[in-house]
């Protein structure tokens, strides 16, 4: 009997800061969305698509942490997430298994999932981090919430349960031809995952707040023959940030560049000169012009 190729598109959805993007570029095997462990890193929904020959292709769709926005932007994040879910076949709720279900997590479920058709697994992260007695009682609190589908426990660092995972999905998914080339991982162009790197960084280096209010745009990403020569621009909402990002003699933004000059030579595997400039853009994050020329739709 022929093979059913089957395809189709997974939402990976939950609270700010549980491991989504981890999971997903633990999936594809390559770094295609950034994390840090502040919340609310990710901003966009990124795909990741795991292609397995004559069995079937899954599209992963990566979304912005849910969660009561304050600002346009925010409402633009959860927008997004949720358009996600739209044309999706199977949902994927991943939950912090190192502590009970909290007030976000009740909110998604009354909120999202209450309303959905599809099937929806509950992935537990970070499980592998909690003594026997608390595993077994978040395990119940979990499963309480609604009636999932499959229930899997994991480490989105680790392949714990991963292939019985992935078998599942493929099982739900419709028969159909593959979306994407066979040796794509994601249809992200290069120029945004660059911008993306450097916004890591941004993360990563400065304090808990000053992350949340910088924008980076990539006004100009040239391929040559030795290198790739790309200008990029950090915009901040106020004048204190931006002595903030530069550091004391530049020394701070010098850091920020040449880190995220090395993750982006990983991404292209080619030598690249980077330069950074920071600018004020007061507010942008409540100005709808501001975040439509900063590249978020806002329809």
């Amino acid at each position: 009997m022929e093979n059913i190729f089957k395809s189709g598109f997974v939402s990976i959805i939950g609270r700010p800061n549980v491991g989504k993007s981890t999971l997903l570029n633990h999936f594809t095997g390559q770094k295609i969305a950034i994390t840090s462990g502040k919340p609310q890193t990710t901003r966009t929904n990124i795909k990741g698509i795991m292609t397995f020959p004559e069995r079937g292709q899954i599209v992963f769709v990566d979304t912005p942490g849910l969660h009561k926005p304050h600002h346009l932007l925010g409402e633009h994040l959860v927008k997004r997430a949720l358009q996600s879910l739209e044309g999706t076949d199977v949902i994927l709720f991943l939950v912090d298994g190192t502590t009970e279900p909290g007030g976000g997590d009740r909110y998604i479920v009354e909120n999202i999932l209450a309303s959905v058709s599809k099937p929806v697994f509950l992935l537990i992260n970070k499980i592998d981090k909690v003594g026997k007695k608390d595993k077994g009682k978040y395990l119940e609190a979990y499963q309480a919430l609604y009636p999932f589908q499959k229930v899997f426990s994991l480490s989105a660092r680790h392949d714990k349960d991963f292939s019985e995972m992935l078998n599942a999905i493929i099982s739900l998914l419709p028969q159909g031809a593959k979306f994407y080339e066979e040796d794509l991982v994601t249809d992200e162009n290069l120029r945004d995952l660059a911008g993306e790197l450097i916004r890591e960084q941004l993360f990563r280096l400065l304090g808990e707040e000053v992350p949340h209010s910088c924008a980076v745009s990539v006004d100009s990403f040239k391929e040559k023959k030795v290198l790739t020569d790309i200008q990029a621009t950090i915009y901040v909402e106020r004048d204190s940030q931006k002595g903030i990002v530069i550091g004391k003699g530049g020394a701070k933004l010098r850091e920020i560049g040449e880190k995220s000059r090395l993750e982006i030579e990983k991404l292209l595997e080619a030598k690249v000169f980077l330069a950074l400039q920071v600018k004020l853009l007061k507010n942008w994050r409540k100005n709808i012009a501001d975040l439509q020329r900063l590249g978020y739709k806002t329809d």
